[in-house]
């Protein structure tokens, strides 16, 4: 699953934060990588890893019912602009 967002500048110290709790919370769920990438151009990319569609499924189900994840989320919305994130779902096929 990955993810792509714009985080500004000046808020780049606060959304590490946020994505290093995110981060725990996923994987006290279950997921089996969870990475984050910056470019030159303010633009994130997020990498989570599940084993296969049923694990991401599980995963996400499990990490949806924690409280903590709310707040979180919360707070990423302050930062960046929730519409404007991109979201692709790949399935490993070699």
């Amino acid at each position: 699953m990955t993810y792509s967002y714009k985080v500004p500048k000046n808020e780049e110290n606060q959304c590490l934060d946020i994505q290093k709790r995110v981060k725990e919370v996923y994987c006290q769920h279950g997921c089996i990588g969870y990475e984050v990438f910056k470019s030159d151009n303010e633009y994130w990319l997020e990498i989570n890893k599940f084993k296969n569609r049923e694990h991401y499924e599980k995963v996400e189900k499990s990490v949806g019912s924690d409280p903590e994840i709310e707040i979180l989320w919360e707070e990423f919305c302050r930062i960046i602009e929730k519409d404007k994130i991109v979201t692709v779902k790949y399935e490993k096929i070699l």
